[in-house]
């Protein structure tokens, strides 16, 4: 619990810092999100969630609040077979995932491959410090011997 209030209030913390108002929507979104980090939930998930614990939960205003903290890089939505997911992506240094177009898995990209794209992007563009935040769209192992 204490480690969870401290990552709120971290995160608060750089969102002030951006000069974002925190209001109760967003605190309550960002609180949603770090208890939920382990797991992808929708939009309905979001939702029934705020309904819970707000009355000020109406779709437009959701859906502003999660768009401001995509671009604020809190969290990523995830385009899957399944449906839309957001996932919350802060604190990670590797945020690239590889989602299998057929069945759907999400495997999670790993530390040498960021470092790899990073090191080509400096070299290529003196491009340095990239936050790497990418999906890939393929087919995983089992899914692409299907196809044989």
């Amino acid at each position: 619990l204490v480690h969870r209030m401290k990552k709120h209030r971290d995160l608060v913390a750089v969102l002030r810092a951006k000069k974002v108002r925190i209001t109760p929507l967003r605190r309550l979104l960002v609180q949603f999100f770090i208890d939920h980090k382990a797991q992808r939930p929708t939009l309905k998930d979001i939702q029934e969630y705020l309904e819970k614990h707000t009355s000020d939960a109406n779709r437009s205003s959701v859906y502003r609040n999660l768009e401001l903290l995509k671009r604020l890089e809190v969290i990523q939505e995830l385009d899957l077979p399944s449906g839309r997911r957001l996932q919350y992506v802060f604190d990670r240094q590797v945020r690239h995932y590889f989602i299998c177009k057929a069945c759907g898995k999400l495997l999670r990209g790993n530390r040498d491959l960021f470092e790899r794209l990073e090191a080509a992007l400096k070299d290529v563009h003196g491009f340095e410090k990239a936050k790497l935040s990418v999906l890939f769209y393929g087919y995983c192992a089992k899914c692409a011997g299907d196809g044989e």
